[in-house]
C-alpha cells in the first residue's frame, strides 16, 4: 500500500508554496514556456505517475513478470521448528535385579574299602566263641567251623571320606557290597552305619552269604546327615557250624566296599565339583515415558551396567547373552565373567553401534529377553555350602543415544511456543478507512524428516487494541513425511480464501500475529513403522503473499505542508485546476485547509479529483477515465489566503461501488495529472 501514500506525497507537491510561487512567477514573467491546454490557462506543472515508479524501493513488493500484477511478499524460513527431542526421547531404563539360589548341588562320590577279620570280631563275643574259634584256628588242620550263635559284634571304624566333612544329602546311594572270605556261611549279619556320637545313618542286613561270595545291601542318603568320619557296629551275626572240615584262621576276613553315589546336597561343608548351574532367563520392560511402541532402536552410543555378587564362598563361572542386542554383523552381545566370593563386582558392556531389537519376544515391542548361563568352579577344598546361597545380577541400560529408531510412537500433541509473525503492515494499518485484501495466500514451506504421520493444527491469530482476535480457523492438515529412513520429506501446504479466513485476519489489519502449532502425531493410529533418526527434525517455513487485488473504503492521508499566501496578493480571484487522466481503479477526494501562523483555519474547500478508472468483471483496468477538477477562490477567499502559512491537505480513495468492488493492481497502472490556474 506504500504507493498509495506515495501518490499522495507526490500529489501533495504540486500544491508547495515554492513549486506555486516558483512557476506562477516564471510563467509570468514570461521566463518558462508551457504547452497550453485549453482547460488550463496558467499551467503549473505536469506528472506521469506509474504504480512502478513509486514501488521501486519497497523490497517487500514484488511484480509478477508475466503480467505485472503486484504482491506483497514476506517470508521466514523457520517459523516452526520442533526438534528430534519433542517427538523422543529414550531415558535411562530402570536396573532390573534376577537372584537365583545355587539350589542342590552335587558333590563327588566316594568308596570305603574296609577288611573285617575274625579276629577283630572276635573280642566282641562270647567268651565259649572266643574259646572254641580260637582253638580251632590253633589246630592248623581242618576242623569243622565253629557255631557263631546269634549276638552282637561290637563296634568298628569304617574309614573317612576325604569329599566332604559333612553334608546333609538331597539325594543319593550308600552302597555296601559285602564280600564273605571266612570258611564258613554267614546266616546273618546286620550291621548299623554310624556317625561320630553313635547317631545311626542306617542299618542294612546280609542274609545266607556262602564262603567266597558277595551280597550287597543299599541306604537310600534322602534327608541323612553324614559325616567323614564314619563307623558301624555289628547289631548280629549268627554264623552256624559247618558240616565238613575246613580251615579256620583268625585272620580270615569279610571286605567291605562302601561307595557313595549319586549325591547331591542340600547343605554340606565339603569339596563341589564344577558344575553348570543352569539358565536364568529374564523379560526386561523397555520403560518409556509416554507409552512408545519400539521395535528397534540403532545406538550411537550407550552402556548395559551390570552389577553381581554371591553368597558362595566359591568362584562361578558366567555368561550373559542378550539375543535383541547385536552388533552390524548380526552377531549377539554375549559376555563372559566369572564372579569371586567377596564383595560386589561390577562389568559395563559398551553398546556403541549396536541394534537393539525389541520386537522379538511375542508382544512385539518394548521388551529384551537377557539370558544368564551359570557354572560353578571346583573349589580347591572342602568349603561351606547351602542350597538358599545365591547369585544376584542387577542391570541397567544406560546413557543411550540413538541413531535411529524405528516403532510406534503413540498418538500425542506436540506444542509449540507462539511466535510472533512480523508482516510488517505498518502501512495497511496507517490508511485508516477499511479496506479487504480478497486473495492472500499464507503457504507453510514444509520440510520433515520425522516417518510418521502428522498432522497440523496451525493457530494463526491477528491481535488489534480495541477488537476481538481473528483466527486462521482451517482445519487440521496433513504434514508430509518421508517414508524412507533418513530422507527429508519437502511439501507446501497452503492457506486462502477457500479453506481459512486468511483475508479476514490479514485485513484488520492486525497489530500483532502470532503463530503456533500444535503437531499430532499419529492421528489415525497404527498404521504403519514410525521412524526418526538422531538429526530428524520438522521446520515450517512461512511465505505470505498478499496480491493487491482488494477492495478498499475511507482510506485516507493527509499532510500539512508550508505555504506561502503572499504569492495571492496580486489576484483578485483564482482557481487552482486539476486535469487528470486516471488509469487507477480508484475514486479519489481531496479536502484543502489554509491556515495561519497559528494553525488557524483561513480557508476550506472540498473536490473530486479523480473518478477511477473503467474495471472489467475480474477488476482490471480497461480503461482510462478523463476528469477536470477545480479548486475556485474568489477575492473574499484570497484575502485571509494571503496570510496562510500552512495548507493542510487530506486525500481519500475508495474502490468503485462505494469501496465495494474487488480490483486488482498492476505494475502498469498510471496518472496523468495536470496542475494550473
Amino acid at each position: 500500500m506504500r504507493f498509495i501514500k506515495l501518490t499522495f506525497f507526490l500529489f501533495a507537491l504540486v500544491l508547495q508554496a515554492a513549486c506555486i510561487d516558483d512557476n506562477l512567477r516564471k510563467i509570468m514573467d514570461g521566463k518558462v514556456k508551457v504547452a497550453l491546454d485549453p482547460d488550463i490557462a496558467a499551467p503549473v506543472g505536469q506528472f506521469n505517475i506509474t504504480i512502478a515508479n513509486l514501488l521501486r524501493n519497497d523490497s517487500l513488493v514484488l511484480q509478477d513478470t508475466t503480467n505485472g500484477s503486484l504482491k506483497i511478499v514476506y517470508r521466514d524460513d523457520s517459523l516452526i521448528r520442533q526438534e528430534v527431542s519433542d517427538i523422543l526421547n529414550i531415558p535411562n531404563q530402570p536396573s532390573t535385579s534376577t537372584k537365583a539360589k545355587v539350589g542342590k548341588l552335587n558333590i563327588d562320590g566316594f568308596n570305603i574299602q574296609r577288611s573285617l577279620s575274625i579276629d577283630s570280631v572276635l573280642r566282641n563275643l562270647d567268651s565259649i566263641t572266643r574259646s572254641a574259634l580260637s582253638v580251632a584256628s590253633s589246630l592248623g588242620i581242618p576242623t569243622p567251623f565253629p557255631e557263631i550263635p546269634l549276638q552282637g559284634g561290637g563296634y568298628h571304624s569304617l574309614g573317612s571320606v576325604s569329599t566332604f566333612s559333612n553334608a546333609f544329602f538331597d539325594a543319593g546311594t550308600l552302597q555296601f557290597n559285602m564280600t564273605n572270605n571266612w570258611n564258613a556261611t554267614i546266616q546273618t549279619l546286620v550291621i548299623d552305619l554310624q556317625n561320630p556320637g553313635n547317631q545311626s545313618v542306617g542299618k542294612i542286613r546280609f542274609v545266607n552269604v556262602a564262603p567266597n561270595t558277595s551280597q550287597s545291601a543299599q541306604i537310600d542318603l534322602s534327608g541323612k546327615i553324614l559325616f567323614s568320619n564314619l563307623s558301624f557296629v555289628i547289631d548280629s551275626i549268627y554264623v552256624p557250624t559247618s558240616t565238613q572240615p575246613v580251615t579256620v584262621s583268625l585272620g580270615q576276613t569279610i571286605q567291605l566296599s562302601v561307595s557313595g553315589t549319586g549325591l547331591r546336597i542340600n547343605t554340606a561343608i565339603a569339596q563341589i565339583p564344577g558344575q553348570n548351574l543352569g539358565n536364568d532367563t529374564s523379560t526386561v520392560a523397555f520403560d518409556m515415558d509416554d507409552g512408545e511402541e519400539l521395535y528397534e532402536v540403532f545406538l550411537d552410543s550407550g552402556s548395559l551396567d551390570l552389577r553381581f555378587n554371591s553368597s558362595l564362598h566359591l568362584a562361578i563361572a558366567c555368561s550373559l547373552q542378550i539375543p535383541g542386542i547385536r552388533d552390524l554383523a548380526g552377531q549377539s552381545v554375549i559376555r563372559g565373567f566369572v564372579i569371586q566370593s567377596g564383595p560386589q563386582g561390577n562389568l559395563i558392556i559398551d553398546l556403541s553401534n549396536k541394534i537393539i531389537d525389541l520386537k522379538l519376544l511375542s508382544q512385539g515391542f518394548n521388551q529384551l529377553q537377557v539370558l544368564f548361563t551359570k557354572a560353578i568352579l571346583p573349589s580347591s577344598g572342602n568349603i561351606s555350602i547351602d542350597q538358599n546361597d545365591s547369585i544376584e545380577f542387577t542391570y541397567a541400560l544406560k546413557n543411550l543415544k540413538f541413531n535411529h529408531v524405528k516403532g510406534y510412537f503413540g498418538q500425542k500433541d506436540i506444542g509449540s511456543s507462539p511466535a510472533a509473525v512480523d508482516l510488517n503492515l505498518s502501512t495497511l494499518k496507517d490508511l485508516g478507512g477499511t479496506f479487504f485484501l480478497a486473495n492472500p495466500e499464507l503457504k507453510l514451506k514444509v520440510q520433515n524428516s520425522i516417518g510418521a504421520p502428522l498432522n497440523l493444527d496451525l493457530n494463526l491469530s491477528g491481535r488489534k487494541a480495541g477488537q476481538s482476535p481473528v483466527f486462521l480457523n482451517s482445519p487440521n492438515r496433513a504434514i508430509p513425511h518421508p517414508t524412507v529412513l533418513g530422507t527429508t520429506a519437502t511439501g507446501q501446504i497452503s492457506y486462502n480464501r477457500n479453506n481459512s479466513s486468511l483475508p479476514q485476519l490479514i485485513s484488520m489489519p492486525p497489530d500483532s500475529i502470532l503463530a503456533a502449532g500444535d503437531i499430532r502425531l499419529n492421528p489415525l493410529g497404527v498404521t504403519d513403522t514410525n521412524f526418526i533418526t538422531k538429526n530428524s527434525f520438522i521446520q515450517l517455513g512461512v511465505e505470505m503473499e498478499m496480491p493487491f487485488e482488494l477492495s478498499a473504503s475511507g482510506v485516507g492521508f493527509g499532510d500539512t505542508l508550508e505555504f506561502d499566501g503572499a504569492v495571492f496578493e496580486s489576484l483578485k480571484a483564482a482557481t487552482l485546476v486539476f486535469k487528470t487522466i486516471n488509469g487507477f481503479p480508484f475514486d479519489f477526494n481531496a479536502r484543502f485547509t489554509f491556515m495561519d501562523s497559528t494553525y488557524a483555519p483561513l480557508f476550506s474547500d472540498s473536490l473530486s479529483i479523480m473518478e477511477s478508472a473503467l474495471i472489467n468483471a475480474d477488476g482490471e483496468v480497461i480503461e482510462t477515465k478523463s476528469n477536470i477538477s477545480r479548486l475556485s477562490m474568489n477575492e473574499s477567499n484570497l484575502i485571509p489566503v494571503r496570510r496562510a502559512k500552512y495548507l493542510v491537505a487530506r486525500l481519500t480513495m475508495q474502490t468503485p461501488q462505494n469501496g465495494t468492488r474487488v480490483v486488482k493492481l498492476y505494475s502498469d497502472y498510471s496518472i496523468i495529472l495536470k496542475v494550473g490556474l
